[in-house]
């Protein structure tokens, strides 16, 4: 620490501790746990960031700060909504009461080790979650949030990481920017429930599954990638079904017309992931039709085709309830699948607005759509990206299942929620780099990541 910022350490770590003191004595520790919560956070976090970025990449270490501090306030911004605009009316306080009775049973003993361990599945292993939460830190839902709100930073952070070592001449700044500080990213995977756990996950799956595609087969690539896909499906099978289907496909995309000439044995261990990776699929696709059709089982010799119809139609139904339905897009036939894709990444844009609630999703998404515009040149190279990188057909793969699967959602906020978690994937296409023409005679090499992040913006 320098000598001339002593001083200024001095004097916040003081007041800190008179307002620490003072919250103690005067607020529930509901509240005044997050003081406690918050420090160990930045404390854990700035070292790390700081160790991650190298010299050439050191740029990218004040995005990231700036994106924890802004994951920090979306937090608190998400407990002043649920807990004072809607006077507790949110999943996050049915999470908390239950949350802090588990709590007391591992505090107690009465819940073994073992068991403390999340295992269930849908709602039911958020409460878990956040009982092995609060047996760490306390029933604080300040505390919570701002936990759940790491994980959800981290999760971005994984994501960075992984299109950084995927795609060479990706566009770093605007990714990391992007992927830290688009509002949706802030707000929503900011609180005790889902969102922030599925997109910790699904960024841990995104970057094993980046070390699988740029040749890295190491000890932990896969068993890192298989654990986010399995930790993400318990809570939303369907997501984890997604991004296994995605890696499935881009695997194969990669074994097929790949990037260059791999040797035999990189096509034999690929050829090995597809099996391991058609194998997990189908335990994922089965563990997803139960969670989303838990009848359709016992109703007998009913298709699979008929009960992904059934679970579509009764999506629809159950998501037109609440202020903010939407006409869902028909999907009748495959025809129709990409006025649906498109209609569901993009929607709201601005002109559909209704309300100053859904003003800031369309206002988002109308920037989107005219950042595309406006790097139109840098999109005319996403076919040619798309054959050459296993990572940018993995991130296109993730959106075009996401705009089939959620066509038939009828509520505005149901979806604008659920597709903050496919944003880091949207952002690949604005990002990838512009198409550079090759010399004459010059041939086509594989390119191996060597794990640097690249100098150029």
């Amino acid at each position: 620490m320098r000598s001339e910022s002593a001083p200024l350490f001095l004097a916040g770590a003081a007041a800190y501790l008179l307002l620490l003191g003072w919250s103690m004595v005067n607020v529930s520790y509901d509240t005044w746990g997050a003081l406690v919560v918050a420090p160990v956070i930045v404390g854990i976090t700035v070292p790390v960031l700081r160790r991650s970025f190298n010299r050439r990449s050191s740029y990218l270490f004040p995005i990231a700060l700036a994106g924890l501090g802004a994951k920090l306030v979306g937090s608190l911004f998400r407990y002043w909504v649920a807990f004072d605009a809607y006077g507790g009316k949110a999943d996050a306080q049915l999470y908390h009461e239950t949350g802090k009775l588990i709590a007391a049973d591992i505090r107690s003993g009465a819940i073994s080790p073992l068991a403390a361990i999340p295992h269930a599945t849908g709602t039911q292993f958020i409460n878990q979650l956040t009982g092995l939460v609060y047996a760490m830190v306390g029933s604080s839902r300040l505390a919570g949030f701002l936990i759940f709100g790491w994980m959800g930073f981290w999760g971005a952070y994984l994501f960075l990481r992984a299109a950084l070592l995927a795609i060479p001449g990706l566009k770093t700044r605007r990714y990391a920017y992007l992927v830290f500080l688009t509002p949706s990213l802030i707000y929503w995977p900011s609180s005790i429930g889902k969102e922030a756990w599925m997109l910790l996950c699904l960024g841990v799956a995104s970057y094993g599954a980046a070390r699988l595609f740029v040749g890295r087969w190491g000890a932990w690539s896969v068993p890192v990638t298989v654990i986010g896909i399995a930790a993400a499906g318990f809570p939303r099978p369907h997501f984890a079904a997604i991004w296994a289907g995605s890696l499935l496909l881009a695997l194969f995309a990669s074994l097929i017309i790949g990037t260059g000439k791999p040797g035999a044995s990189d096509r034999v261990v690929t050829a090995a992931l597809i099996g391991v990776s058609v194998v997990g699929l189908v335990i994922v696709a089965s563990a997803t039709l139960r969670f989303l059709d838990p009848k359709g089982e016992q109703a007998g010799n009913v298709g699979v085709a008929d009960r992904v119809n059934n679970i579509f139609a009764s999506t629809e139904l159950n998501s037109q309830q609440g202020g903010s339905a939407i006409t869902p897009v028909n999907v009748k036939s495959p025809l129709d699948w990409p006025f649906a894709i498109g209609r569901t990444v993009t929607r709201p844009l601005l002109f559909e607005a209704r309300s100053a609630q859904e003003l800031f999703p369309a206002l988002e998404m109308s920037f989107l759509v005219a950042m595309a515009a406006l790097y139109w040149k840098r999109s005319k190279n996403l076919p040619h990206m798309l054959r050459r990188n296993a990572y940018v057909v993995f991130s296109v793969l993730i959106l075009l299942m996401f705009g089939v699967a959620f066509a038939n959602i009828a509520n505005l906020g149901i979806l604008t929620r659920q597709r903050s978690l496919v944003l880091p994937m949207l952002f690949v296409p604005l990002c990838i780099p512009r198409r550079h023409r090759e010399e004459p005679g010059m041939s086509r090499v594989r390119v191996r990541s060597t794990g640097h992040f690249p100098s150029s913006l």
